[in-house]
This record gives structure tokens, sequence and C-alpha cells, in this order.
């Protein structure tokens, strides 16, 4: 080959090379060129990423108010100290930052092993708690020490508190730390600043109350050291809703009380319903004893739980819509009422009692051992005579009573907002065939005629039954929340099935026991113009033998507390325009008439004369939209009842006159009215402020 054409085979082949070189650093021009200039932004925000890091930052968690704006469940202020074990320099610098950090806050060496252990056990990518419900002192401390510790982060969140505590615990409920299904389920509830509702509100209502969690965005050095916290409002969490309740708190709490000890009787446990008859509002709605919410939320004690365990008087546990109780005398108005509609008897027509009666072979007998004598329908249930309602058990069959009393809802899960309402259940001959593998037999309507044996329900049912036999028929609703997640629109309510004229009767029949002479609770409630219509009942949890009947019935007071009876006392007031109803149950108090009727008549009383349901109502929303507005800014929006009393005899417990009576002579002066749901309620009752930041 020649030189010239070797020459131009090179030369071929440089510009070959050239070509490729230049397309290549072309077009690594052109990519320099959008890196640097078209997408500068979206790089530039890259790199500024690198710089910060994000932790969860928990959502206020929405308040809970009664019917008047009283704060029942709200939010305070708590400082923590929390660790990021990845950020520390190594699992070998864990436990010396943990060993400096208890010995500023003085934490006690006991407690020291745990939070190391919880501290290894986290998550990479969430904080450990150090310790909580710092003082200001301490938080002041920890935050001038906290820059010489890498991962080491002070907070000022928010905890739960519960204002009016056990009063309330049962309804409201509490928050907790979440367990580990929780936890799977919602991997934010792993956050040491989340909390869970675990029973009552807290817990049916979490969606609406939790909110939406956001993040808090640190500057960070290299080294993971945290420069500062990076305001930015993208990140910002949306607090949770508020929920007012029907409930009145001034209320909740005498009905509480009434089952302390006082002068002349004993502490007991129970339960106690007021409902706003014409509306199906619940007033009241009492479980004692019961326990203080405040303990549970960040973690209670092993022998302050044991104790709450332990105790024969169940704290934990809501009677007044779990507990099952036969109903006993309260029952025999339904009773009346079905031997009416199915023509079974007339109230003219008289059974008589001798103080016994035979049924297939058994003497079962009458409360009354001397008898009541021959006695029509209106006597019967003003003296409660057990032999008049066990002919017309007899006459019924448990079919027939059992579809009347679902109508005044018995059996009925009634679905208020909250967890765990029992049905309970209403025996027929269906049931016992399907749950006793047995027919149903005479002995199982006598017994049921009179609330016993296989019939059972809870105070709540008892209130539903009370309510519609007040209102003479009307289908009446029970509702607890008026305002927020769960509230439901108030929808007019239908009739039941029954005459009205032997409705009538079954009221008048009330209004004697009361009233009459003989009534087994004949009492005046002590307001002038006002009269009660009430029932007592005795239900019995424990079988009477013959041979204990010929050698003497033991007393109530010669027994065990667990083998006592039940005390109840169904009611309504003023009787001739019934507007509230209120049911109290009396765990082995013994008789109706002197265990549950005096606690009922003094919640009754309260009721009447503070007449709740008709005073203007507190309301969440208006109150946060006014405040967006501007109208009073800083200001409260609704005047508010001041904080609850301790009783009836209390100034707050007598504002005004109640329904049909004379008005009173100098109305309760206006309290001052609740903050918006993310303001810090009023010094002046005594209240938690509501910070900003993480509820727990």
């Amino acid at each position: 080959m020649s030189r010239d054409e070797r020459s131009d085979i090179f030369s071929r082949r440089s510009l070959v090379l050239s070509g490729l070189g230049g397309l290549f650093f072309g077009a690594v021009g052109v990519r320099l060129a959008k890196l640097q200039i078209l997408e500068n932004s979206e790089f530039r925000l890259e790199a500024q990423e690198n710089r910060f890091n994000f932790s969860l930052k928990p959502a206020s968690r929405g308040p809970i108010y009664d019917r008047f704006g009283i704060p029942l469940a709200v939010n305070r202020r708590d400082f923590r100290v929390l660790v990021m074990r990845d950020e520390v320099g190594g699992r070998d610098k864990l436990d010396p930052t943990i060993d400096a950090l208890a010995s500023i806050l003085r934490i006690p060496q006991t407690r020291i092993p745990r939070i190391k252990e919880e501290a290894r056990i986290a998550p990479r990518f969430l904080p450990a708690l150090v310790a909580d419900n710092l003082s200001w002192e301490q938080y002041a401390r920890v935050s001038v020490e906290a820059a010489s510790f890498p991962g080491v982060r002070v907070q000022m969140g928010e905890a739960r508190n519960y204002p009016l505590g056990p009063a309330f615990a049962h309804v409201v409920g509490f928050v907790a730390k979440a367990n580990q299904q929780e936890a799977e389920r919602d991997p934010e509830a792993r956050n040491p600043g989340v909390r869970v509702g675990k029973e009552g509100l807290e817990k049916s209502q979490e969606a609406g109350l939790r909110g939406q969690h956001g993040q808090i965005k640190l500057e960070v050095t290299a080294r993971g050291r945290v420069i500062r916290e990076v305001e930015d409002p993208r990140l910002a969490p949306e607090p949770g809703e508020p929920i007012v309740l029907t409930l009145d708190a001034e209320l909740q709490q005498v009905a509480y009380d009434q089952f302390k000890p006082a002068e002349g009787r004993p502490a007991e446990s129970g339960a106690a319903v007021v409902m706003d008859v014409e509306t199906g509002e619940l007033l009241v709605l009492c479980s004692a004893p019961a326990f203080d919410p405040n303990k549970f939320v960040d973690g209670i004690a092993g022998p302050d739980y044991r104790v709450y365990l332990e105790d024969e008087f169940r704290p934990l546990y809501h009677k007044a819509v779990r507990g099952i109780y036969p109903p006993g005398s309260t029952y025999k108005m339904i009773i009346a009422l079905a031997a009416l509609e199915y023509g079974v008897t007339t109230p003219e027509e008289t059974v008589p009692c001798p103080g016994f009666a035979y049924y297939g072979g058994n003497r079962f007998h009458c409360h009354s051992r001397r008898g009541h004598g021959n006695v029509n329908m209106h006597e019967a249930i003003k003296v409660s005579c057990d032999c008049y309602f066990y002919k017309m058990g007899e006459r019924l069959g448990g079919d027939r009573m059992a579809e009347v009393a679902r109508k005044f809802g018995f059996g009925e899960g009634f679905d208020i907002g909250i967890p765990g309402v029992a049905r309970a259940h209403v025996a027929d001959t269906k049931w016992k065939r399907e749950n006793r593998n047995q027919d149903w037999a005479l002995y199982d309507s006598i017994n049921v005629a009179i609330g016993q044996g296989l019939m059972i329900a809870t105070p709540l049912q008892l209130a539903v039954m009370t309510a519609r036999i007040a209102t003479e028929g009307v289908a009446v609703e029970p509702k607890l929340i008026r305002e927020g997640p769960g509230a439901r629109p108030q929808r007019p309510f239908g009739r039941l099935p029954f005459k009205y004229d032997n409705m009538h009767k079954v009221h008048l029949g009330m209004i004697a026991v009361s009233n009459e002479a003989g009534g087994t609770a004949r009492a005046d409630i002590g307001i002038e113009g006002v009269t009660i219509a009430g029932k007592t009942g005795t239900s019995q949890v424990r079988r009477i033998t013959m041979a204990e009947r010929r050698s003497g019935v033991l007393s109530n007071s010669a027994l065990p507390w667990n083998r006592r009876d039940h005390g109840l006392f169904v009611s309504y007031a003023p009787a001739e325009k019934p507007k509230y109803c209120c049911v109290v149950v009396v765990e082995h108090g013994g008789g109706g008439s002197k265990a549950a009727a005096p606690r009922a008549r003094e919640i009754l009383k309260a009721t009447l004369l503070k007449d709740p349901s008709r005073r203007p109502a507190f309301s969440a929303s208006r109150q946060m939209a006014e405040a967006a507005a501007g109208a009073v800014p800083g200001a409260p929006a609704a005047a508010m009842p001041a904080a609850p009393a301790t009783g009836p005899g209390s100034p707050a417990a007598a504002p005004s006159a109640a329904p049909g009576a004379a008005p009173a002579a100098a109305p309760a002066a206006a309290p001052p009215a609740a903050t918006p749901p993310a303001a810090t309620p009023p010094a002046a009752q005594g209240l938690p402020v509501q910070p900003t930041g993480g509820a727990r």
C-alpha cells in the first residue's frame, strides 16, 4: 500500500473519530446544560433535601365536650426527650447517651434498663422515648444540653387529659400506647408521641378524633447533628375533629356522687341514666364506681391495675350499657300493657292475692306475705303485686310478652356511638329452644311476668322503655353525640303500635306508685307543683328454697354482698307532662324503694331544676367558624355553664325552675365560655391548656 493510500485511510479514520468525539462531547454538553439550566431547580431541591431529616409530627387530637362546652377530654402540654438510635453514632454510643440524659433528668435507676431496651428495639426510622411529662425546668435543662448529643431531640408535644376523671371514664374512655396489632394496622401509631383510643368514644371515634399527622423538618449536619427545625406549612398536621355530647357534666357528677359513701349510706355499685323523653338525648350515662382514665394514658402501673381488677364493684365495667340485670318489677308495665293489648284482661278485672299462688304444683310467693287482697291493674302496678302478674303471665305466654317487650327496646343494642353496648336478650319459646335446648314451660311465663327468670335488660334499655311509656307510645331512640364524628341527624320518632288508652292506663299506674297511698315508692320530689311517676324493682340473684322460706327468708343484710338483691327504680317527671326520665340500678343494694328510688329522686330533682334541654347548647363548629371569621378575636363564642357541681345542693344545681313549676327567683349568672378546640381553655376553670403539637 502506497503512502498516499495510507494517508487517505488515516484521514478518513481521523474524521470518523473526530465526528464521534464531537457527538459525544456535544451530548455531554447538552446533558450538562439540561442539568444545570433546565433541571436546576429539581436537583437543587434534592440537594437541599439531603440536608434535612423528617420525623412524624402527631396531630392534635380532637377535644370532647359536654352539651354546654365543659371539656371532658383535652390536650395538655407534654415536654419529652427522644433519641434516634441510628443518629447517636452507633449502638456503642446509645447506652452512654441514655445514661447522660438520665443523669440530667434525674430518671430513677430502676427505669433506665427499660428505656435502653426500648431504644435498642425501636425501628430505625422512629425515635425512642427517653422521658416525658417533664417540668419546665427539666425541659429547659435538657434543651441546653441536647446540642451535645447527636440523635437526641427535645420536643414540646401534647398528652391527653381528662379533667373530670372517673365521672366520664366509661363514656369518654381513654387513649394509650398502641399495641402490636394496632401498630401493624397503622405504622404511624408506633411513634412515641401517638396514642390511640382504647375505650369509649376515644376508641369508637378514633378516625375522626385522631386527625392527620404531619412531619417535622430538621436541618442537620453531615454527621446527623440537628442544627434547627425548619418551618414548612405544607407539612403541618391537621387537628382532629371536636365532639360535643348530649351529656350534662354537672348532672353526670351529681349522679356519680349518688354512689359514693355518705352519711347513713355506704358506697354502692351501679348505674344511672337520664334521658330527655322528647328528643332521646342522654343527659346522664353513669357507671359507678369508675376508674381514673388519666392513669392509662402513659401506661398504668401494675399494682394500680390489679386494684381495679380485684375490686368486686367492677370499676372497669360500663354498667350503664353493658350491665345485664333482671329488671324485676320495673318490667310489670310491659306485662300490663301486653295483657290489655291482647285482651286477656280488663283494667277493672281483679285478681286475688293471698300472698302466694300455685302453678304446676309449685308455690310462687308474692313479695307481700300477707297478700294484697283483690287487686285490679292500677292497684297491681301501684303495690307491685306479684300474684296479679303471675296470672297475666300465665294467660299471655312467652311469645306475646316478648313481642311487646321488643317494641320497648328490650333486646336491642342501641348504636349511640360507643363500643360494647349490650343487646341482652328477650326470651321466648324460640330463644329457649335454641339456647337451652328446652321447651318453654309455664314457670318460665310466671317468672318472666315479674321480670325474673330468663328476662334480662340493661339500664339503657330500661331508660328507653321508661321514655316510651312516659310519651305514651312514642318510639324514642337514645342519642349521645350532638356534634362531630359519630353524630347523626335528629329524625322524627315513630309511634308504637299500641292503643293510646292502654298506654295511658300504664302511665297512671306509674303515677300512683309515687303519689298514692300504698305506692311502693311514695315520696315527694321536693319541687313545688311537680310530681313524679315511677316504678320500683327488686331482682333476685339467688334461689330461695322452700326450706329457707319455712325457717324464714334471710334479709339482704344477712347475706354476702354479691348474694343480695339488685335495687332498681325507673321514673319520669313532671308526671303530667313528662320531660325527663331517670333509671337507677344499685347492684346488690337490696329493695328498689330503699336503694334506688332515693338516688333517682335526687338525680331527677337536679335535672328538673336545671332543665338543661331548655338552655342553649354549645356548638364547636359554630365557635370555630366565628373564631375563624374574627367575630371576637381571642374571645369565646358562646356562654357556657361553670364547672360541674358535686351535688344537687350546690348553687349550680338549681339555676332555673323545673318544667311545670313556678319560675325560679334568681337564675344562675351566665358562666364563662369554653374556648375553641385549638385554644387554651379558661384558666378560671382550672382546666389544662391545649398545646400545639403531637397529641397522645
